[in-house]
């Protein structure tokens, strides 16, 4: 079984947009898989975000893990997070069995 593991390393922001401080606008994602037998793979990107809901908003300062990853999964959509974890199961998989292996010579 894969196991799938977010990260986000860096977040662009506006320092001050329609009244409001520290504003995100881009979020860098580390997608990880592993399959818990020692094979796994990374995948890199960015979302933009939705603009900024004063009701709701919440300062750079403030997010968390859990704010940010709904945030990321909705701005990627369902096709392309499907076609992420396809990415990373196939490169897994081929971890699992190479189709080409550079072997060293006999004697």
């Amino acid at each position: 079984m894969i196991t799938y593991t977010w990260d986000f390393p860096r977040f662009h922001t506006h320092s001050s947009k329609d009244g409001l401080t520290d504003v995100v606008y881009n979020i860098e994602y580390v997608l990880s898989a592993s399959d818990g037998e020692g094979h796994g793979y990374q995948l890199f990107g960015n979302v933009d975000v939705p603009e900024a809901d004063p009701i709701n908003f919440k300062p750079f300062r403030s997010l968390t893990h859990r704010v940010v990853e709904p945030w990321v999964i909705q701005s990627l959509g369902t096709e392309a997070l499907t076609d992420l974890k396809k990415t990373l199961e196939e490169q897994i998989n081929l971890q699992k069995a190479p189709p080409v292996a550079v072997l060293n010579r006999p004697w």
